[in-house]
C-alpha cells in the first residue's frame, strides 16, 4: 500500500517581527539588550574666509578648481569619522584643539585631509575644536587640488582612498605612516 504524503505547512511570507525585548548578542555580551541608543553628538562645519576668498574669486593664478564648498564638505565630514575611529584605536596622536579663550597664545593644531581623485588630490587644510561634551567645530583653513601640497613639519596628514585611510606625521620632512585603517 502507497503511502499518502503528509501536508506540508505553507511558507507565509511577510515581515519577520523582531522582539525588541529579546535578549541578543552584542559585542560585549552575549546575552544583552539594547536600552537607549544616544545621538547627540554635534559636529558644525565652518569655513575660514581665506578659503572662501579662494573658492569664490581665487588667488594671483586665478580661480582654484575642484575646491567646490560640496567637495570639501564631503570630505570633512569622511575624514572626521576616520580621524576619531583611529584616535580611538589608542593610535598616540592629538589632532583636536580645545577651545580656551583664556589661551589665545597657543599654536592650534592643523590637519591636512587628502583625497587622490583622477585630476589631481584634493588637500584641505582644518582646524578641530573641542567645544563642549558631545560637540565638535571643524574649520576649513585652505584648500587646494595640487599633487604637490606642503606638510609643515609635526602636521598631521589624512589620506582617503576607496580601499583606505592613512594617517601620516611630516618628521623633519619624511612623511611617517601613523595608522591604516580599511574603508
Amino acid at each position: 500500500m502507497e503511502r499518502k504524503k503528509r501536508k506540508r505547512i505553507p511558507m507565509i511570507k511577510g515581515t519577520l517581527v523582531v522582539d525588541k525585548e529579546a535578549f541578543v548578542e552584542n559585542c560585549a555580551s552575549q546575552n544583552a539588550k539594547p536600552i537607549h541608543e544616544y545621538e547627540e553628538f554635534k559636529v558644525e562645519l565652518w569655513v575660514d574666509k581665506h578659503y572662501q576668498d579662494r573658492s569664490q574669486f581665487g588667488d594671483e593664478n586665478g580661480k582654484r578648481e575642484g575646491i567646490e564648498v560640496e567637495r570639501v564638505q564631503d570630505l570633512m565630514i569622511r575624514a572626521f569619522r576616520y580621524l576619531l575611529d583611529i584616535y580611538l584605536r589608542g593610535v598616540n596622536f592629538k589632532f583636536i584643539n580645545h577651545f580656551d579663550p583664556n589661551k589665545p597664545d597657543k599654536p592650534p593644531i592643523k590637519v591636512v585631509l587628502k583625497e587622490i581623485q583622477a585630476d589631481g588630490t584634493l588637500n584641505v587644510v582644518v582646524q578641530i575644536h573641542y567645544l563642549e561634551p558631545g560637540k565638535f567645530q571643524i574649520t576649513v583653513i585652505t584648500a587646494m587640488k595640487v599633487d604637490d601640497f606642503r606638510i609643515a613639519d609635526g602636521q598631521y596628514a589624512i589620506s582617503l582612498t576607496s580601499k583606505e585611510a592613512i594617517l601620516r606625521r611630516n618628521v623633519r620632512k619624511s612623511m611617517e605612516l601613523i595608522y591604516k585603517v580599511r574603508v
